[in-house]
């Protein structure tokens, strides 16, 4: 009887069919004296469907179960994948040091079991866990190690994940042309291998590249096949990142109330998951929408929130982006002082983690405010510097309020002709954007220019 249900149970969670599968595990452990091996497989098994649902409370707690009837057993083997699931779930919830002491103690069973798919798995999550804590020479090391290992046991399984995860990091240090082609390469990999969760977190990966170089029409189709894949196999995780890669594409066109509808939605998701640092982006998001649309205390409140999480956890990356937002605020409210040391602030975090798109436009709106504060030559230091790494990166949104700083800046100095060609330029990205905002105001700086004329 016992072996029936078991085997229907393990049926149920090869094929996908969660509920089925977790309805006939509660019966095995129903049913009886149940061998203490089993059991640990059963919760095992158990945890995986709820980790793989977002609900990772219900997850921790049947890997916990397994990992106490592992250590009774003394099954290393099992002890080791307890460890790295566990060390997945408290990197999500932002718990980075239990996160290093679960991959730590995987780590170590595994490398001394000689299981080198185990220690490839594992490498991944690290790599993971050093990226998210903006250490991407560390996380490249471990993406690097996983996949030699990997190609050695002829393991393609771990492919789509190690690639997917280099072409972050190379997108992330604004090697842009890298990342595109390992991501292509990526969704192709997933596709052979029918890697459904793959294949969605590289659609949105690519999606957020093309927002940056402003292939929006590219963008928004790869949000909308995430979505399909998120949908049919009810990856909630990835239903999360699309949201707030659409709140981005949304927020370059200047449609604020579609973005922050967006950014809503992947707070809710968030939240639900309890992903911190998705959390935090989600608020920077919102709050980056409500400086737009003039409510700063809306702004502040988002900002705050977001900081408490992101020194929580050592977020560099996340830090950087809550003081960049932080001066879009003070330059909202005409604090410039306070605005220059955001920024400032921002730069000096972005420079050390290597992190160029965010590099780009901080430097661009430290332009920006010394044309403002009719600091003038350093507002053309700072603008150039920012044109210096969106030649490489291609980082349109800010390349067009780069030329508009510009066009502000010989306006300034009386040069007509020149401000004038820099606001084309800015017209003209920002109609490519489909930003009729932004548009809007730069049609309206050129018919003043030509009444000057």
């Amino acid at each position: 009887m016992l072996k029936k249900i078991i085997e229907k149970a393990d049926r149920f969670f090869v094929n996908g069919q969660h509920i089925k599968a977790i309805e006939f595990y509660e019966k095995a452990l129903n049913s009886g004296e149940v061998p203490d091996e089993l059991k640990a497989r059963i919760h095992c098994n158990t945890g995986i469907i709820y980790s793989i649902h977002g609900e990772l409370k219900k997850a921790e707690e049947e890997y916990l179960l397994a990992l106490e009837l592992n250590k009774k057993l003394d099954r290393k083997e099992g002890l080791s994948n307890i460890y790295c699931n566990l060390g997945v779930i408290y990197t999500n919830w932002g718990e980075l040091a239990r996160a290093e002491e679960m991959y730590k103690n995987s780590l170590e069973i595994d490398e001394a079991l000689g299981n080198m798919d185990g220690v490839a798995g594992i490498c991944i999550n690290f790599g993971n866990f050093y990226y998210i804590q903006g250490n991407l020479e560390e996380a490249e090391a471990m993406f690097r190690k996983a996949l030699i290992i990997t190609k050695h046991l002829s393991n393609k399984e771990n492919l789509p994940i190690i690639f997917s995860n280099l072409g972050n990091i190379n997108f992330f240090l604004g090697n842009t042309k890298t990342a595109e082609s390992i991501f292509k390469e990526t969704i192709e990999i997933s596709k052979i291998l029918g890697n459904n969760e793959a294949l969605a977190t590289t659609y949105s990966n690519l999606a957020s590249l093309y927002q940056k170089w402003g292939r929006l029409k590219w963008a928004k189709q790869l949000y909308d096949m995430t979505m399909t894949l998120c949908k049919t196999f009810k990856i909630k995780e990835g239903e999360a990142n699309a949201f707030a890669v659409m709140g981005e594409i949304l927020k370059t066109e200047g449609n604020y109330i579609a973005a922050r509808s967006m950014f809503n939605k992947a707070l809710e998701a968030d939240r639900m998951l309890d992903r911190k640092i998705g959390i935090s982006d989600d608020l920077c998001g919102l709050a980056s929408v409500a400086i737009s649309e003039q409510m700063p205390e809306e702004a502040e409140k988002h900002l705050k929130e977001a900081l408490e999480i992101n020194e929580a956890l050592d977020n560099f990356s996340g830090i950087a982006e809550n003081y960049y937002e932080y001066g879009n605020l003070y330059i909202a409210k005409e604090n410039y002082k306070e605005a220059e040391h955001c920024y400032k602030t921002a730069l000096d975090i972005a420079k050390d983690i290597n992190d160029r798109f965010r590099t780009a436009k901080i430097l661009s709106k430290l332009g920006e405010l010394y044309v403002l504060t009719n600091e003038l030559n350093k507002a053309r230091e700072y603008n150039e510097l920012s044109f210096e790494i969106n030649d490489e990166i291609g980082y349109k949104e800010i390349i067009a309020d780069t030329c508009r700083s510009i066009g502000n800046y010989y306006l300034k100095t009386a040069d007509i002709t020149r401000a004038e060609e820099h606001y084309i330029k800015a017209l003209q990205l920002y109609k490519d954007l489909s930003n009729g905002h932004k548009a809007g105001v730069i049609s309206e700086l050129i018919t003043n220019l030509n009444r000057i004329k």
